[in-house]
């Protein structure tokens, strides 16, 4: 995977051949592959504001109505348009 990502990258896509050991096998870098990424989950939970609200929740709805609530009940800045 991180020989995918890598050619991804560099901007390789499609079947595009890394390594040895891929010979033989198709395979297609896609140009998200350069997106992934990694976290610690212990350490992005620990930040998460409205966590204890969702914590008992089941359905992905729940988990949407429940960030909404937290959402609405915090300031934040105003939304803005992207620029042209």
């Amino acid at each position: 995977m991180n020989g995918s990502i890598a050619a991804a990258v560099r901007g390789a896509f499609g079947d595009v051949r890394f390594t040895d050991r891929t010979r033989g096998s198709e395979l297609f870098i896609n140009p998200l592959m350069s997106l992934y990424f990694a976290f610690d989950l212990p350490g992005l939970a620990a930040r998460c504001l409205y966590l204890d609200r969702i914590e008992d929740t089941h359905l992905i709805r729940q988990v949407h109505s429940r960030i909404a609530e937290f959402r609405d009940s915090v300031v934040t800045r105003p939304p803005r348009a992207f620029p042209h």
